[in-house]
């Protein structure tokens, strides 16, 4: 039977291998689930502290806005049934007059 110090060495040859566990595992005549459950055991020691952080190259991009008519109208639905729908950019005090016309009972 092996040992935690085997499985340890184990633990990280599979790790450096860059193999998934079930590949490694065939490779050295073990189960991937031995492998994983020796990971997490292994995982949980102190004495398997995890090394200093590794960063991943970032490439910060200019934002870009989205056109106007890119974007999704909004609509409103007023209980008469009738529906307005207004896209960005919109002005606020046409759209009150709008609103005012549209809520009336009459024919538009």
């Amino acid at each position: 039977m092996a040992t935690r110090d085997v499985w340890a060495k184990r633990v990280e040859q599979w790790r450096k291998s860059g193999l998934s566990a079930a590949d490694f595992s065939a490779r050295e005549g073990i189960t991937s689930k031995q492998l994983g459950w020796w990971r997490w055991k292994l995982g949980s020691s102190p004495s398997a502290a995890p090394g200093p952080p590794q960063f991943l190259p970032v490439r910060v991009v200019p934002s870009v806005a989205c056109p106007p008519c890119a974007t999704d109208p909004v609509e409103i639905a007023l209980p008469n049934g009738r529906v307005v729908r207004v896209t960005a950019g919109f002005d606020a005090a046409t759209l009150e007059r709008v609103l005012e016309i549209a809520s009336e009972g009459g024919a538009c």
